[in-house]
């Protein structure tokens, strides 16, 4: 894979970081890319924060990036909802700063489920609902969330991660466990837009004007890194540096693996 990709898409957490501690050799890899010509990308499904707070924070750990360069499951939440609600319309939410951010770049009125009521606007006159992660969520603030996407018959997840991994090596119900309660009293089936969807890919894809072939994924995770990028056609490197799934032989496979982004360079150019 010799310098033919004009775009990767790095993975955040078990990529380029851990715990907040950066991944050895990271930062010479970005600044690697960028060298060779290709754009690197910091795609995430994390749709908390916004693209300038996960630059403070790729700076933090010494990777230089732009805003522009930072793709969240937010942005594609509100891409997806481009095609299906007119701009200006309410829409309902819970989550925080990055997909309230994200709503309103594409022309929407964000109405926060908050403290049991939606700020701003009455549940009725919501045009769509979508569930960002918030750790401070309640069950009434889902509540408004499950009446308006029963009402509508559709709602958008930013990502369906089941589990949200933490500082001890634990974990938090994660962003999939909101929407599966929302989902479950509903009835109503979510439209997904972060990894491993394909839509997330596609969705960068156009954003950044390059074609699937011109592109890699590169992360840790199997089921959303390496699944994404098999589902949408693009080819895969999978990272050791994060979470280990020794089990997942039912997955595809990536297109190479390597200990760590350090490694990647040491092999040959990518």
């Amino acid at each position: 894979m010799k310098n033919q990709f004009k775009l990767a898409l790095l993975d955040l957490d078990g990529t380029l970081w851990r715990d907040g501690q950066v991944i050895p050799g990271a930062p010479a890899f970005v600044e690697r890319l960028r060298e060779q010509g290709t754009q690197p990308v910091f795609f995430t499904n994390n749709s908390s924060r916004t693209p300038k707070e996960v630059v403070a924070a790729l700076e933090r750990c010494g990777i230089g990036a732009h805003p522009e360069e930072v793709c969240t499951s937010a942005q594609a939440a509100a891409h997806a909802l481009m095609a299906r609600i007119p701009a200006g319309s309410t829409v309902a939410y819970v989550g925080l700063n990055g997909l309230e951010e994200a709503l309103r770049a594409a022309g929407f009125t964000p109405a926060r489920a908050q403290g049991g009521n939606l700020h701003g606007a009455s549940p009725d006159d919501a045009a769509a609902a979508v569930i960002g992660m918030d750790q401070n969520v309640t069950y009434h603030d889902l509540a408004i969330i499950t009446r308006i996407a029963y009402r509508l018959g559709w709602f958008v997840l930013t990502n369906s991660d089941a589990r949200y991994p933490v500082a001890d090596g634990t974990f938090i119900p994660g962003n999939g466990s909101l929407g599966a309660l929302v989902e479950y009293a509903s009835g109503v089936r979510p439209i997904v837009t972060g990894k491993p969807d394909s839509s997330f890919v596609e969705f960068a894809l156009l954003r950044y004007g390059v074609k699937k072939e011109e592109a890699v994924i590169i992360g840790d995770n199997i089921y959303t890194d390496v699944l994404a990028g098999a589902q949408a056609g693009v080819k895969t490197i999978h990272v050791l540096s994060g979470v280990s799934f020794p089990d997942a032989t039912d997955l595809p496979q990536a297109d190479e693996t390597v200990e760590s982004v350090a490694n990647i360079f040491r092999q040959e150019p990518l």
